[in-house]
């Protein structure tokens, strides 16, 4: 078995392995699990007719079944961990069966939560996607569906039994699937990274190309800071929280628009600017540090604003943010490039003026 392998300490250790194929999932497993175990693949219909064969391949002496899910982050619901449990029953999954989470971020946080749940807990495995769950979701543990109130209301902090990236899945991403991946790269470089920042403006032509290489490099980078956050801060008591950087705007965004028409991407790319502008007028960051932001933003395509918004909507569905304590928002916002810091004392009227920044 080839591959990079960075291991994520947490009160359940597990690895991550980058770089590795489909194809070899089964000789980890048998490693791990011994031979003949049940696997319960969860996945979306495109993500099944171009990998599911591969990922079988390496796994004749399991026995494996598939449960399919439509795409869509509606599908992160408590409905659809029902009629998981369903299937499941039907196929004969027990507290031994290991769940394969094959697909983006939304299939690793609800195949994920649905393995939390199942008989009080069985073991899972994430096997990321796409570039978002590769450099972000997939690692850290938080699985979680959503609810009317907010976007990932109902979760918990199970560590999966590994995390399984291979990277040529990125050749049949689309773009638009790519720039969520992006966004969160970006995020990790202004919160704890500014080398990795520069990297990606160095490379902001190639990155568009799509030039394989430039991707396993661009994404062990990202992976490194989000498992470096996480190994200290596993349950998001302090410095994990940084990774919410334009998230509890994004978020808002999301909510706001009934998660359609608008990407995840495309959600924490204008609430990351939203939170640097808050955080230039409370003079944490300079002009030219918020416009290096906005213009690497703006290379790629993705949105720095939003037109015909109500900021005190947003503000509104902020206020369900599961980081909130005691009533007061709870925000992250960069200090410089390459840092970051909590703030517990935002007002509603200094984040208005955020929104107002990104609103056109």
């Amino acid at each position: 078995m080839q591959g990079q392998r960075i291991d994520v300490a947490s009160e359940k250790p597990y690895p991550v392995f980058l770089g590795v194929t489909l194809e070899n999932l089964g000789e980890y497993l048998a490693t791990r699990i011994g031979m003949g175990e049940h696997l319960l693949v969860v996945t979306h219909p495109n993500i099944a007719e171009l990998y599911l064969d591969s990922l079988k391949k390496g796994l004749p002496s399991f026995r494996v079944d598939t449960l399919i899910v439509p795409q869509g982050e509606e599908e992160k619901s408590l409905e659809r961990i029902s009629e998981l449990t369903s299937a499941a029953i039907a196929y004969g999954a027990d507290r031994k069966t290991v769940v394969l989470a094959l697909g983006g971020g939304v299939i690793g946080d609800l195949a994920g939560f649905f393995a939390s749940m199942f008989m009080r807990g069985m073991r899972y495995v994430q096997i990321p996607t796409t570039l978002l769950a590769m450099v972000d979701s997939s690692i850290g543990g938080k699985v979680a569906v959503n609810h009317p109130a907010g976007k990932n209301l109902l979760g918990d902090f199970y560590p999966p039994l590994a995390v399984w990236t291979d990277f040529s899945t990125l050749e049949t991403l689309p773009w638009e699937e790519m720039l969520n991946g992006l966004a969160e790269t970006v995020k990790h470089a202004v919160i704890a990274d500014e080398e990795l920042l520069s990297f990606v403006e160095r490379h902001a032509q190639d990155i568009k190309a799509r030039k394989p290489e430039l991707y396993k490099e661009l994404a062990s980078r990202s992976s490194a800071v989000k498992v470096k956050l996480v190994s200290e801060d596993e349950t998001e008591q302090g410095k994990r929280m940084f990774l919410n950087f334009g998230h509890s705007f994004g978020h808002a965004l999301e909510a706001e628009m009934a998660y359609q028409g608008i990407t995840h991407g495309q959600g924490v790319s204008i609430g990351m600017v939203a939170a640097t502008h808050l955080a230039q007028e409370r003079g944490l960051m300079s002009n030219a540090e918020v416009q290096r932001l906005i213009n690497l933003l703006k290379s790629f395509g993705l949105p720095v604003s939003i037109k015909g918004k109500n900021p005190q909507t947003l503000i509104d569905l902020m206020g369900a943010d599961k980081k909130n304590y005691q009533g007061q928002k709870v925000l992250v916002l960069p200090k410089g490039i390459g840092q970051a810091i909590v703030v517990r004392d935002a007002k509603d009227e200094e984040i208005m003026r955020a929104w107002k920044k990104v609103i056109k």
